[in-house]
């Protein structure tokens, strides 16, 4: 499901540059550092910025998998390309049954060119107890070891402090990719 973009990077780029000395102006550019184009939801988004909180290298946005012949496979929501990991975030529309066939397929495919998929839904966005990582956490950093990825050294996971159960928010997009 893709959202047509609100405004340009360009753009946003244009109207923080004229907000110098504003409140809020550094929690903003702090804010735009985050951001990235052409991702197709605010849930992958989420997902995305989750994994680099916890100290795991940020992934590719929609990059496209091609198989040993140059054939489209597919585009996963994020990816390390480098490790082969395809990441896919399954929100509701994925229940279907067409829609279910359509990503076992999607998945398989990407299999078969060596590539391991992580599918992830809501509930993988939170951790199910206190002081736990989210599942989506432990998952991903589980593919990236067995692919060969070592964390930095001394590099520790960043928590989110005061963060409230994602688990019952709504997984329809909202406005702000």
């Amino acid at each position: 499901m893709t959202n047509a973009p609100l405004t340009t990077i360009d753009a946003l780029d244009a109207f923080l540059a004229g907000k110098q000395g504003r409140t809020g102006y550094r929690r903003a550019l702090r804010a735009r550092t985050l951001i990235r184009a052409d991702t197709d939801s605010p849930k992958e988004t989420e997902l995305r910025l989750l994994l680099v909180r916890y100290g795991l290298p940020e992934p590719g946005i929609n990059v496209p998998i091609f198989d040993e012949t140059g054939s489209w496979i597919q585009d996963p929501d994020l990816s390390y390309e480098q490790e082969k990991i395809a990441i896919q975030y399954d929100g509701g529309h994925h229940a279907s049954p067409a829609q279910r066939r359509s990503d076992i397929f999607r998945d398989e495919n990407a299999r078969d060119a060596g590539w391991r998929v992580v599918v992830l839904t809501q509930w993988d966005l939170t951790p199910i107890a206190p002081g736990m990582d989210p599942t989506a956490v432990t998952r991903v950093r589980a593919a990236l070891t067995e692919r060969g990825w070592t964390p930095a050294s001394g590099l520790r996971p960043r928590r989110n402090r005061g963060a409230r159960d994602a688990r019952h928010s709504s997984d329809t997009p909202s406005r702000v990719p």
